[in-house]
């Protein structure tokens, strides 16, 4: 296998660019009944990345995932998220994430910046370790009286 962890990075990005945070349309899973994906292959074909995710029964707020990255159809990357976000922090929470994958192009544990603010939400990133073969943090979202609106766990790694 010739794939560098900087390769994997790349190809994270080039498909987070047009994943989640850009309300790609989203697909279904057969074996994971429930679960959603955006399935994404690289401009130069190297690389698959998918990312799945569950919502809970009934219109929970709660939800779960994984984003996987292949290279020749081996897992090479992984990150496993969950948590909680509210209708109305949604599309807040792609900004933040289209902030961090498309507008500076930085690794911040697989998620958004570490703090943004606009009129009505407060996005904070608590990054517990920030390498792109190791990275563990949460994320919460919420009002300017401190009113939570969403936060999710994450964590993942190389796996190379």
């Amino acid at each position: 296998m010739n794939v560098t962890l900087k390769d994997i990075e790349n190809a994270f990005f080039e498909a987070m660019q047009s994943g989640y945070a850009q309300s790609v349309v989203k697909g279904k899973i057969v074996e994971l009944p429930g679960a959603k994906s955006i399935c994404y292959v690289t401009h130069d074909n190297r690389f698959q990345v998918r990312d799945t995710w569950l919502v809970g029964h009934d219109g929970s707020d709660k939800s779960s995932g994984f984003t996987i990255i292949w290279n020749d159809g081996a897992p090479v990357w992984m990150m496993h998220y969950g948590g909680w976000y509210t209708e109305l922090a949604i599309s807040f929470l792609k900004s933040c994430l289209h902030k961090a994958y498309a507008e500076e192009r930085v690794f911040y544990g697989g998620r958004g910046p570490t703090f943004v603010r606009d009129g009505a939400f407060t996005y904070v990133n608590d990054i517990e370790v920030n390498l792109f073969d190791k990275f563990k943090g949460s994320e919460t979202v919420f009002n300017i009286d401190g009113q939570q609106f969403g936060y999710h766990w994450y964590r993942g790694g190389s796996l190379l």
